[in-house]
């Protein structure tokens, strides 16, 4: 199992009288996901089966624009359960029955509240804008921020 947990970049408007259900990606959050995307595709050559998105518009264009420069050709899904409350125990059953190697899309808490969830632990680290977390057979990997020239480790609690 390789989850590859996305958090929604950069939005515009990223003010508190616009709805986050309006809340595009902002020229500076396009390419952010883009190097991102980029940068994994170069170093981690991946190959994933599945990629499953919140359904805000900020977390669809995010998924869009990764599966985009990590050359994945598949539909890119939206599962409402990433943009509500739901709890980590709920969504990751429903993921994991999707396929082995994934990414995810969502943003935060429930990203960490999911990692925490998927790796068996109290706690896992809250993620920047388009950073990406790697969770491997169930034990946190690395992550990947944005700006950084490669990746980390993960280091949770």
């Amino acid at each position: 199992m390789e989850i590859y947990l996305l958090r929604s970049s950069i939005v515009i408007g990223d003010a508190p009288s616009v709805p986050e259900a309006q809340r595009g990606l902002s020229l500076e959050g396009r390419q952010i996901v883009r190097a991102i995307g980029n940068k994994i595709r170069l170093t981690e050559e991946p190959s994933f089966d599945r990629f499953v998105t919140s359904p805000l518009p900020a977390a669809v264009q995010t998924a869009e624009l990764f599966a985009d420069r990590t050359d994945y050709v598949g539909v890119v899904e939206t599962l409402p359960l990433l943009a509500a409350d739901a709890p980590a125990s709920v969504i990751a059953p429903l993921l994991l029955a999707r396929g082995e190697r994934m990414v995810v899309v969502a943003d935060e808490p429930l990203l960490a509240s999911l990692g925490a969830f998927l790796v068996g632990r109290p706690t896992f680290p809250p993620a920047l804008h388009a950073q990406v977390s790697v969770i491997q057979d169930r034990a946190p990997a690395w992550c990947l921020r944005p700006g950084e020239l490669g990746r980390q480790l993960l280091l949770v609690a």
